[in-house]
This record gives structure tokens, C-alpha cells and sequence, in this order.
């Protein structure tokens, strides 16, 4: 069988297929063994971090419904990245991988470049927004709030044996 490069346009195929194929919305991510019951328990723990994060960050009602609009303002391009870097990480464990022309590993390494760009593009735009509603000291808190509540869910996923969030990326980014 013989493998054809990579290309720019390709590579764009491709992660635009996964894209479209993969389901929307933080509870769809993983389709754990347990189904609905533990699509419900991630709800419950997703709302539980909104009002824990409203009591010790010690924000008002009016400036938790805007960080809920910032975070919510964000999800969807976290998401179409975090599916982006696992269809990559999915590609750099293909067995065909020994295989790859020069050209293929190059487009591959250009990706990589490419997400780890966009990963800090998003970023740097989802703190200069939080920090319209956060100041500096809170945000510190939330981004540690935050870690903290990935490192939960990714352990419940790994009792139930689904795995993590886009291949372990933090949630609510």
C-alpha cells in the first residue's frame, strides 16, 4: 500500500473530518461505561466547581454570571483545539508512523508548532478577558480551582476506565 504525503490541504482534511465527527459539549467528550449516570455526575461536578468558585473567589452574583459568560465564550475554541492536538497525538501513535516520508514528518512537526501557537493565542485571550472580570490574585485562584477540578475528573474517568477529556486537557478552559 503506498501512503500518500500529508499535504498542507491533507492535514486540513483531516482535522476538519474529526472535527465534524466528534460529538460537542464537555459531557459528549468521553462516552463513559456508565452512560447517563456518569454524564449526570460530570454535570453535578461542573456545577459544583461554578459555586465553589463563586464562594472562594468571593465574587457577587453579577460578576459570577459574567465569568460564566467569559468561560462559556471560550469553550467552543477550546474544544476545536483540544480536538485538533488528539487528532495529532492519535496520528504520532499510528504504526505506519516509521513510514512517513520527509515531507509527511515535516507537515506533521508543523502542526505541532501550529497547535502549540494557537493553544497560546487562546490563552493569552481567554486571561485578558477573565482579567476584565477577575483581578490578577483571582484569576491565580481560579487557574488552581481549575487544575484542581481536572485532575478529579480525569481520576474519576480513570476508575471508570474512559480515559480523559481531549486526551488530557484540562476542562473549562
Amino acid at each position: 500500500m503506498t501512503r500518500k504525503p500529508l499535504t498542507g490541504g491533507r492535514m486540513v482534511a483531516l482535522v476538519v473530518g474529526v472535527l465534524f465527527l466528534w460529538p460537542s459539549g464537555l459531557a459528549a467528550q468521553v462516552v463513559p461505561p456508565g452512560g447517563q449516570r456518569a454524564r449526570e455526575l460530570e454535570r453535578r461536578l461542573e456545577a459544583r466547581f461554578q459555586d465553589m468558585i463563586q464562594e472562594r473567589l468571593e465574587l457577587g452574583p453579577e460578576e459570577a454570571r459574567r465569568l460564566q459568560s467569559v468561560m462559556e465564550s471560550f469553550r467552543e475554541d477550546r474544544m476545536t483545539l483540544n480536538r485538533a492536538q488528539s487528532s495529532l497525538r492519535h496520528q504520532l501513535r499510528d504504526p505506519a508512523l516509521p513510514d512517513l516520508t520527509e515531507e509527511e514528518a515535516r507537515e506533521i512537526l508543523r502542526e505541532m508548532i501550529r497547535l502549540q501557537e494557537e493553544e497560546l493565542e487562546l490563552y493569552r485571550r481567554e486571561q485578558e478577558e477573565l482579567l476584565s472580570v477577575l483581578s490578577p490574585t483571582q484569576l491565580v485562584r481560579f487557574y488552581s480551582l481549575r487544575e484542581a477540578l481536572g485532575r478529579r475528573l480525569r481520576q474519576l474517568r480513570e476508575r471508570r476506565g474512559a480515559g480523559t477529556i481531549g486526551g488530557g486537557a484540562a476542562p473549562f478552559r
